[in-house]
C-alpha cells in the first residue's frame, strides 16, 4: 500500500539537508519507482561534480522518468545552474534505455536543487529543467508542499508532474492574488492618500494608482534583494513589530504607522542613504533645524518605542543602494528654482497637521491592514509575499526555478497600471497599446538581433552556423582561438541597443543577460559578472517609455541583476557598505519620453559648430550626465544635478542673451505716432453728412452736367480710413520690433532640450533625442522591441498633427515606430520588432511594407497571437538597414500551430514580395508559391494599372468608359480584378430605422421583436415616466401588445419617438412587422417608383438588405423591408440626418459578403447572392458590370476554399474582409460552359438553403468538394 504523505511530512523532507536514503525511500513511496538501483551508479563526467543515476519512473501514462543525484562541489546550488546541454548528455547510458525526462536532484549540502529536466530526447528540441530550490529550515515551502499534495492526489502522469513544477501556475497565482490586493488598496474605503500639493485636499488620491504601483516595486525588490540576507526580517514580523512601534495595530484601518516608520524609513532613510556619507555624516533622524536635505534622514521617531540609537540599530545591516529608485520624490520649494508650493508625492513628512477632510496634509496614509491583514481571501501585502519563494535570478525559459523572479515585475507592470485606469475606469491598454511580451519571444528576438549584429562584423571565422552552435548548443567552435573569442567579447561590449517603447525592459533585460551568458560562455570563470553587467548597463543598452512608472520598474530589474552578483557580503564593514558595490544611476540609460517626436534640434545639426561657446557648453553638459552614471552618495548626486541645471541655465541664458533684442527706442516713437494717430482719430470718428451737388462727370461720351442733382456724403469718412490704414500699420511696427525678443528657430530648439530633466522621475519628455539624453552621437547597431499597438482611431487628435509633422503621416502606432526604429537604426543596424501582422497586406501599410522592402529583410517569424491580452496576430520581422541586393532570400517561419516548432520554409527571394499584387507579404507555402508563379506578375500589372480608377465607387464612376471599353475587350480565359467588373457602393441611412424598416414575419428575427417589443415598452415607460392609454386594463405589457394589431403597434410606437426621442428604445430598434403579402413585387416596379417611391394605394414594402451578421453563405432572403413611400423617399433624400446614397445601385440583383470574418485561418470567407433590393449601408455588396460574368458565378467561385486562400494570402490577412479587399479578388472570365457549371452550382446550393433539413449540411460539404475541384481547374491549379 503506497505511503500517504501529509503536508507536515512534505515540509520536513524538503526543509531538511539532502538525504539519499530519505530520497531513495520517497522516490519508491511517492514515485512508485520501476526501478532503484542498490547501489547509485556513477555518471562519468570530466567534471569535480559527481554524478549518480538511481533508477527511474513509469508514469501512468507511459513515460519513462530517469532518477539522477549530482553531488555539487564548488559553490551552493542556490546560486548555480548546471549547463543543461550537457547534462542531458550526461543521462545517455545504452544500459539504462532512453528516457522521457529525468528527475534530478543536485546537492550542495546547504540547499539542494530538485528539478524536472524535460524534452531530453533528440536536437529538435532544447531541454528545459524546472526547479525547486530546497533544505532551508526557516522556508515554509508552500509551493512546492500544495504541488506534491495536488500531485499524490491526481495519480503520477507526465502531465501530472510537468504541472507541478510549473513555473507559469505559480506566477498566474501571485498575478491574481496581488491584482485582487491592488483593487482593494485602491478602494475608497481603504482610502491610502499622499498629499501632492498640501495647500489643496483635492489632489490626496491623485494618480493614486502609480502611487500604489510605486511602493509594490519597491515593497518587492526589498522582498527580492531580503533573499540576499540585505535585510532583517524583524520588520516583516507582526510580534517583533509590537515592541519596535506604538501601540502597533497590525489590523488597522485607521493607524498607518507601519508604511510611514518602517517602510518609509527603510525606502528613503536606508537604502537611499549612505551608512557614511561623503562627508563623514552617519545615518541619522531629522532634526528641528537642520540646513541638510532631510529627505534622506529618520523620521518619525515618536512611532517608535526605542530609542534613536536602537532604532538606527534595526536597520544598520541594510546597505546603501544608491541609483535613485528609492530617492524621495517630495519636492520642497525652497530646494527647487520656479516652484511656487511644497510638492509631497511620497509624503515622507514629520508633520502630522491634518486638512478639514481628515486626511493628512503633508505625510503618506497607508493603513496597516493593507499590510498584515490576516485573511485568506484577502491577505495583507506582506502576509501574501510570505506565501511565495521569490529568486533574485531571471529565469529562463529553459531554466527556471518555481519561485518568482525578477522579471515579475515586468508583469506587475503589466497586470496593474495596463489593468486598470481608475479615472476611465477601463483597461489602460487601450490608451497606451502595452502588451507584455512572453519570455520565449524576447529570447528568441535578442539572439536573433545579437547574431545578425555579430554576422556584420564580419569577424574571422565567423559563420552562422557556428553561431547557432553557441547560441542555441551552447558549443564554442573549436577553431575558435582565443583572439577569435576576444573579438566577438569586445563586439558584445561595444553593441549598441535600444527599445524604443520598454515597458518594464524585458527585452534590455534579456540583452544583458545573453550578452552576460554568451561572454561567460567563451571566457569560462574569468568572467567578473557584476563588472561585466556594469559595463553593459553602462555601454550597451537604452530604453525610452512613454509612462514614468514603466522606467522605474525597468530600473529595478536591472539593479536587481547587479545586486545578484555581489557574494561578499561583509557585514562587519560598513565603511565599505558591507562589500555591496552602490547600484548606478540609470537617468541617462532608461528615460520617460515620446519616442516618435524628434527633438527639434535635429532640424539644425550644423548649428552648433557655428558657436564655439556654444559647442562647448553641450559638450560640458554631455561629460556630466556620462559622469553621473557612476556617482554615489547623495552630495556626488546632488553635485552633479546642480551642474546639470546649472549648465542647462547657462545655454538657455546664452541663447536669450544672443537673440535679436527690441530697440526699445524705435518701440517708444512708434508708440508715440500711434498715440497721435489715435487722438486724431477721435476728432473723426463721428459720421458728418452734408448735402452736396453732383459734379461735372466726364464719361465716355463726352462730358455730363447734374446741375440739379443732389446727394449726402460723410464728409470725415475719407478722413477716418486713412487714419484707420496708418494705425494698423503703425500697431504691425510695434509688434514687429517687440517679437524680436521671441526665440524662434535654432534658438528655440536649444531651449527645448535645456528644458529636459533627467532627475525628475515623474516627468515625460514630448521628444526624444539619443544624443541628450543618453550622450550619444552615434546611432544604434540593434533596435528591438513590442512597439505599442494602438490604431489610429485611438490616437489623439493634436498627436496626429505632430505625427503628420514627424512623418509625413499618421498611422497605427506600430506603423510609425517602425518608420522611427529604422531611422535610429545606423547603416547596416537590425531593426527587430514584434508587430501585428495586418502591415503584411492592409492598403494603409503599403509605405511600411515599402520601407522593410526597400530595406534587407533576414526573417519573418508567424507568431500567431502570443499575448495573453492582445486581440491581434502577430509577426517578428528583422530588417537590415542597407538596400536590398539582387537574389535576396527571406526565411520565413510559420509558429501558428506550435510556437517552439515552427514550420520552417524554404528561403523566398525577397523580390517576390516587391513584385507581388500591391507588394504584399505572404506566406511562402507551396499553395501560394504556385499562386505567385501563375497569376503574380499578370495580377500585379493589373493592380497598378487598374487600381488608382476603382479603388472607390467615385472614381469607378468617374472612369466608367475606360472600364466598358475594358470590359468589352476581355474574352474568356482573361482574368480581370473584381474592382474592374463590378460597380457598387455605400447604401442608405435611414438615420431612423424604427420608422422605415419592419420584419417580415415569416423570418425568425420576428420572434425576437415579438419577445423583446414588451421589454421595451416597459423600459420607456420607466424611464420617461408615460402613460399609455388603455395599458391599465391588461395585466402587463404583454398582454397589451398581444391585443393590438401590427399597424397600431407601429403607430404606437411611432407617436412615442415622436414625442420623446428616436432613440428612446435604444439606438436603431426595429419593432414594426410585415407579412410578405405587403412586399411589393420589385420586377413590376416602374422607373419612378424606383427613384421616387410607392403610391401608398399599393404595397409600398420593398425588400431591404442590411447584410448578414450571421454570415450565411450562398442564398438568403433579407428579413428586413422598408417602407419606400412616396413621403418616406422624399423625406429621406432631404432628411440632413439620412444619408440617401448609393442610390443608382438600389433594386439591382449582386453578391455581399461577411464583413468579419472570424475564421479566416479556416477558409471562412462567405458570400452570399443578393436579390433585388434597397442597400442598407452595413450591407457592403456589388453589382456585376458586364454580361461576361453573373451575381451567381462570383457567389460561387468566391465561395471556394481558393479564393479564401488568396484573399488571405494576398489581400488581406486580417480577419476584416471589406469592399477594396474584395475589388482585388483576380476573376478569371469564364467560357459559356464554365459559367453555366458555376452557375448551377450556385442554384444548387440555393434550393438547399430554401429547403433546409438535416441532411442540408452533408449536401453543402458534398458540394463545396465539387465546388472546390471546380474553382481549382478553372485557376489552371490542378
Amino acid at each position: 500500500m503506497a505511503t500517504i504523505y501529509t503536508s507536515d511530512s512534505l515540509r520536513n523532507i524538503f526543509q531538511s539537508s539532502f538525504n539519499l536514503t530519505q530520497w531513495y525511500s520517497f522516490s519508491q513511496h511517492f514515485f512508485n519507482a520501476s526501478e532503484l538501483k542498490e547501489k547509485p551508479e556513477r555518471i562519468i563526467e570530466n567534471t569535480s561534480d559527481e554524478g549518480y543515476y538511481l533508477g527511474n519512473i513509469n508514469t501512468t501514462d507511459s513515460y519513462r522518468i530517469g532518477l539522477f543525484h549530482y553531488n555539487i562541489r564548488q559553490g551552493s546550488v542556490a546560486n548555480k545552474r548546471v549547463g543543461l546541454r550537457n547534462l542531458v548528455k550526461s543521462f545517455i547510458n545504452p544500459t539504462w534505455g532512453e528516457f522521457d525526462a529525468a528527475l534530478v536532484v543536485f546537492d550542495s549540502g546547504d540547499h539542494w536543487r530538485l528539478s524536472f529536466i524535460c524534452d531530453i530526447n533528440g536536437e529538435a528540441t532544447s531541454p528545459k529543467r524546472y526547479t525547486f530550490v530546497l533544505g532551508d529550515k526557516g522556508s515554509h515551502y508552500n509551493t512546492p508542499v500544495a504541488r506534491f499534495i495536488d500531485l499524490q492526489q491526481k495519480g503520477l502522469s507526465f502531465t501530472n508532474i510537468k504541472e507541478a513544477f510549473s513555473v507559469e501556475a505559480l506566477s498566474k497565482d501571485f498575478y491574481n492574488k496581488l491584482y485582487n490586493w491592488y483593487l482593494w488598496a485602491l478602494s475608497e474605503d481603504i482610502n491610502v492618500t499622499f498629499p501632492n500639493n498640501p495647500n489643496t485636499e483635492k489632489d490626496d488620491r491623485e494618480n493614486i494608482n502609480v502611487k500604489l504601483i510605486r511602493m509594490i516595486t519597491r515593497l518587492l525588490f526589498v522582498w527580492f534583494i531580503k533573499q540576499k540576507g540585505l535585510v532583517p526580517d524583524s520588520i516583516f514580523n507582526p510580534k517583533q513589530l509590537k515592541s519596535i512601534l506604538v501601540d502597533f495595530d497590525e489590523t488597522s484601518h485607521i493607524d498607518g504607522n507601519y508604511y510611514n516608520a518602517i517602510l518609509q524609513n527603510l525606502f528613503f532613510a536606508t537604502l537611499n542613504c549612505a551608512i557614511i556619507d561623503e562627508e563623514g555624516n552617519p545615518r541619522c533622524f531629522a532634526a528641528s533645524k537642520s540646513g541638510r536635505d532631510t529627505r534622506n534622514l529618520y523620521r518619525y521617531k515618536e512611532m517608535f518605542q526605542q530609542k534613536e540609537e536602537e532604532i538606527l540599530t534595526l536597520f544598520a545591516h541594510v546597505p546603501f543602494l544608491n541609483g535613485g529608485l528609492f530617492e524621495c520624490l517630495d519636492k520642497p520649494k525652497d530646494l527647487y528654482l520656479n516652484q511656487e508650493y511644497d510638492i509631497f508625492y511620497d509624503g515622507f513628512s514629520r508633520n502630522a497637521t491634518k486638512s478639514s477632510n481628515g486626511n493628512f496634509k503633508y505625510r503618506a496614509f497607508v493603513p496597516n491592514i493593507l499590510f498584515f491583514n490576516d485573511d485568506e481571501d484577502q491577505p495583507g501585502l506582506i502576509n501574501l509575499l510570505k506565501q511565495y519563494n521569490f529568486t533574485i535570478e531571471e529565469n529562463s525559459p529553459t531554466d527556471a526555478v518555481i519561485s518568482l523572479d525578477p522579471e515579475l515585475l515586468g508583469r506587475v507592470f503589466e497586470n496593474l497600471l495596463a489593468a486598470y485606469n481608475p479615472e476611465t475606469q477601463e483597461s489602460a491598454r487601450k490608451s497606451t497599446g502595452s502588451f507584455y511580451t512572453p519570455r520565449p519571444i524576447v529570447d528568441y528576438m535578442v539572439d536573433e538581433a545579437i547574431k545578425s549584429y555579430l554576422l556584420g562584423k564580419r569577424l574571422d571565422r565567423i559563420s552562422e552556423e557556428k553561431l547557432n552552435a553557441l547560441f542555441k548548443e551552447r558549443t564554442v567552435s573549436t577553431d575558435w582561438t582565443d583572439s577569435n573569442k576576444d573579438a566577438i567579447a569586445n563586439a558584445l561590449k561595444q553593441v549598441k541597443i535600444l527599445d524604443p517603447a520598454c515597458g518594464s525592459g524585458a527585452f534590455p533585460m534579456g540583452c544583458l543577460l545573453r550578452i552576460v551568458d554568451i561572454i561567460e560562455l567563451l571566457k569560462g570563470d574569468t568572467v567578473d559578472r557584476y563588472q561585466l553587467k556594469l559595463t553593459i548597463i553602462e555601454n550597451c543598452v537604452y530604453g525610452v517609455d512613454i509612462q514614468p512608472i514603466a522606467m522605474l520598474i525597468c530600473k529595478l530589474r536591472f539593479f536587481i541583476s547587479l545586486i545578484c552578483e555581489q557574494n561578499d557580503i561583509d557585514f562587519s564593514s560598513p565603511e565599505t557598505n558591507f562589500g555591496i558595490n552602490t547600484l548606478p544611476n540609470l537617468e541617462t540609460k532608461f528615460v520617460a519620453a515620446n519616442t516618435l517626436i524628434s527633438a527639434n534640434i535635429r532640424n539644425y545639426e550644423d548649428d552648433w559648430t557655428n558657436d564655439e561657446k556654444l559647442d562647448s557648453m553641450k559638450e560640458k553638459l554631455l561629460c556630466i550626465r556620462n559622469d553621473h552614471f557612476l556617482a554615489k552618495g547623495r552630495v556626488a548626486k546632488k553635485r552633479s544635478e546642480r551642474q546639470d541645471n546649472a549648465t542647462r541655465q547657462q545655454l538657455l541664458d546664452y541663447i536669450v542673451s544672443h537673440a535679436q533684442k527690441p530697440d526699445l527706442e524705435k518701440i517708444a516713437a512708434h508708440e508715440r505716432l500711434l498715440q497721435q494717430l489715435s487722438d486724431e482719430w477721435e476728432l473723426y470718428k463721428d459720421e458728418v453728412w452734408v448735402d452736396k451737388t453732383h459734379p461735372v462727370e466726364q464719361t465716355l461720351f463726352g462730358v455730363v452736367e447734374h446741375p440739379d442733382s443732389l446727394f449726402r456724403e460723410d464728409i470725415n469718412k475719407k478722413k477716418r480710413k486713412e487714419l484707420t490704414v496708418r494705425i494698423k500699420a503703425t500697431k504691425a511696427e510695434i509688434a514687429k520690433e517687440q517679437n524680436k525678443g521671441e526665440i524662434t528657430g535654432f534658438e528655440a530648439a536649444v531651449k527645448q532640450i535645456t528644458e529636459w530633466n533627467p532627475y525628475d522621475q515623474n516627468s515625460v519628455s514630448s521628444f526624444f533625442d539619443p544624443e541628450w539624453m543618453f550622450c550619444l552621437k552615434e546611432k544604434f547597431d540593434i533596435v528591438i522591441g513590442n512597439p505599442p499597438y494602438i490604431s489610429t482611431k485611438g490616437v489623439k487628435e493634436e498627436d496626429k498633427v505632430k505625427y503628420e509633422k514627424e512623418f509625413g503621416f499618421s498611422d497605427d502606432t506600430y506603423n510609425l515606430f517602425t518608420f522611427k526604429g529604422l531611422a535610429l537604426c545606423k547603416d547596416g543596424g537590425t531593426l527587430t520588432y514584434i508587430t501585428p501582422k495586418t502591415f503584411w497586406t492592409t492598403q494603409t501599410k503599403r509605405n511600411m511594407r515599402d520601407l522593410l522592402l526597400s530595406n534587407t529583410i533576414r526573417y519573418i517569424f508567424d507568431t500567431a497571437n502570443p499575448f495573453e491580452a492582445a486581440m491581434v496576430d502577430t509577426c517578428i520581422t528583422q530588417t537590415v538597414k542597407q538596400p536590398m541586393v539582387d537574389e535576396h532570400i527571406v526565411n520565413f517561419y510559420d509558429g501558428t500551430a506550435d510556437l517552439s516548432h515552427p514550420i520552417v520554409f524554404t528561403p523566398i527571394q525577397q523580390s517576390m514580395f516587391i513584385n507581388a499584387q500591391n507588394s504584399v507579404i505572404f506566406k511562402p507555402t507551396p499553395l501560394n508559391l504556385r499562386i505567385y508563379e501563375l497569376y503574380g506578375k499578370k495580377v500585379k500589372e493589373l493592380y497598378d494599372k487598374w487600381w488608382s480608377k476603382i479603388e472607390t465607387s467615385k472614381k469607378i464612376s468617374q472612369n466608367h468608359k475606360e472600364l466598358e471599353a475594358y470590359r468589352a475587350s476581355l474574352k474568356p480565359g482573361d482574368i480581370a480584378l473584381l474592382g474592374c467588373l463590378t460597380e457598387g457602393g455605400q447604401g442608405l441611412a435611414t438615420a431612423n430605422n424604427g420608422k422605415y424598416i419592419a420584419v417580415r414575419r415569416s423570418t425568425k428575427w420576428a420572434k425576437n421583436i415579438i419577445e423583446s417589443r414588451p421589454k421595451k415598452l416597459v423600459e420607456a415607460i420607466k424611464k420617461k415616466k408615460i402613460k399609455v392609454e388603455g395599458l391599465d386594463a391588461y395585466a402587463n405589457e404583454k398582454e397589451f401588445l398581444a391585443s393590438l394589431s401590427e399597424k397600431e403597434i407601429a403607430n404606437l410606437f411611432d407617436n412615442l419617438k415622436e414625442k420623446y426621442g428616436r432613440d428612446i428604445f435604444g439606438q436603431g430598434y426595429i419593432y414594426k412587422i410585415i407579412d410578405d403579402s405587403e412586399l411589393a413585387n420589385v420586377d413590376e416596379l416602374t422607373k419612378d417608383e424606383k427613384e421616387n417611391g410607392i403610391d401608398t394605394s399599393k404595397n409600398f414594402y420593398v425588400p431591404y438588405d442590411k447584410g448578414d451578421k450571421d454570415g450565411n453563405r450562398w442564398y438568403l432572403e433579407t428579413p428586413f423591408a422598408i417602407a419606400w413611400s412616396k413621403e418616406n423617399v422624399q423625406f429621406l433624400k432631404t432628411d440632413p440626418r439620412a444619408r440617401y446614397q448609393g442610390y443608382t445601385f438600389y433594386f439591382r440583383e449582386g453578391f455581399r459578403w461577411s464583413a468579419i470574418n472570424g475564421t479566416r485561418s479556416t477558409n471562412d470567407l462567405k458570400f452570399c447572392y443578393k436579390s433585388k433590393s434597397v442597400n442598407d449601408v452595413q450591407g457592403m455588396s456589388l453589382c456585376c458590370a458586364t454580361e461576361a460574368i453573373t451575381s451567381q458565378y462570383i457567389t460561387a467561385i468566391c465561395n471556394a476554399d481558393f479564393i479564401s486562400k488568396y484573399t488571405e494570402g494576398f489581400v488581406n490577412s486580417t480577419v476584416i474582409f471589406q469592399i477594396n479587399d474584395c475589388r482585388q479578388i483576380p476573376i478569371i472570365i469564364p467560357t459559356n460552359e464554365e459559367l453555366k457549371e458555376f452557375e448551377n452550382l450556385f442554384e444548387e446550393a440555393k434550393m438547399i438553403m430554401l429547403k433546409w433539413d438535416e441532411s442540408s449540411m452533408i449536401k453543402l460539404k458534398e458540394l463545396k468538394e465539387c465546388l472546390n475541384k471546380a474553382v481549382l481547374q478553372l485557376y489552371r491549379l490542378r
